[in-house]
């Protein structure tokens, strides 16, 4: 039985007439099919454990990445096939995992593919599916959401760069990767990777791949202010890479120490002093889309 879990907020889309689209091309196909919505943030974890308990077994999440986090959290270790259908802002794990963005397209994309087992990762034990790090990029968008009342939403990310530019240093924390010892480092950024992109299209992880058993853990050392604006760009292509400033290790367990730190988890933040990163290989079990 199939189950259609709405997220009406995500995107600022509502998404009720694709979802009834979504239903009429399954019960086309002699599915049984129940929908849902959530109700608030985080409420798409209770809504895909109450569809399997009542007999569901595939699920196709209409929403973004914090949607897609939140249901992760429910399936993972189950044999309940995920569908991604992709309605948030950013989508970036359905960019990264090559859906359309079309959403119902990418929908019917993957009725036709095969089933397939991927990664997904948890902090202090709660799964999560894309990304999460913490650093100048998790400043930014923490300041961007205190001045979304005051202004619409590029120019609140455009005054919130700015804000956080002029009170900028590098952050002093503690980083272990699998049972090795911590070391001190001060860093710009560090992403922790089963994907490749965050931020609505910023390529951070381009060799990280979601079946391979491995993080991508990537880090930017601590730069020059004046330095910023010029590196953002080459995070959209991934080219950032490339620089001495850039690193990336490939582990399956990553250990970050900061007081006060915030860490993005798949585009929600949340504030922890200590951030256990665990990968939980072939996790999930999602459809891979047909290729066209």
């Amino acid at each position: 039985m199939f189950a259609l879990i709405n997220n009406p907020v995500s995107g600022g889309g509502g998404h009720y007439a694709l979802t009834d689209s979504l239903k009429d091309i399954l019960e086309k196909r002699g599915e049984q099919v129940q929908v849902y919505v959530t109700r608030c943030e985080g409420d798409g974890e209770t809504r895909a454990r109450e569809a399997m308990a009542q007999g569901c077994d595939q699920i196709a999440i209409i929403g973004g990445d914090g949607s897609l986090s939140d249901a992760s959290r429910a399936l993972a270790g189950s044999e309940a096939t995920l569908f991604i259908v992709p309605c948030g802002t950013g989508n970036d794990f359905a960019t990264a995992f090559g859906l359309p963005a079309d959403p119902e397209r990418a929908f019917v994309d993957q009725l036709a593919g095969e089933p397939a087992r991927i990664d997904c990762g948890a902090v202090n034990g709660k799964p999560f599916i894309n990304i999460a790090g913490t650093g100048f990029d998790v400043e930014v968008l923490r300041k961007t959401e205190e001045l979304r009342k005051e202004y619409p939403g590029p120019q609140a990310y455009r005054k919130a760069l700015i804000s956080v530019l002029r009170s900028y240093h590098p952050m002093e924390m503690e980083v272990a990767l699998d049972d090795g010892a911590y070391k001190k480092k001060k860093l710009t950024i560090i992403e922790i990777a089963n994907g490749q992109y965050i931020g609505g299209g910023m390529r951070v992880a381009p060799n990280a791949v979601m079946d391979d058993g491995l993080f991508d853990a990537v880090t930017i050392s601590g730069v020059p202010r004046a330095a910023i604006p010029l590196l953002l760009p080459m995070f959209y292509t991934g080219s950032l890479l490339r620089l001495p400033v850039a690193s990336v290790h490939r582990a399956k367990r990553v250990r970050v120490r900061r007081e006060g730190m915030i860490v993005n988890i798949d585009g929600r933040l949340e504030a922890m002093d200590e951030a256990e990163f665990t990968l939980l290989p072939s996790a999930l079990r999602v459809m891979r889309p047909a290729e066209r």
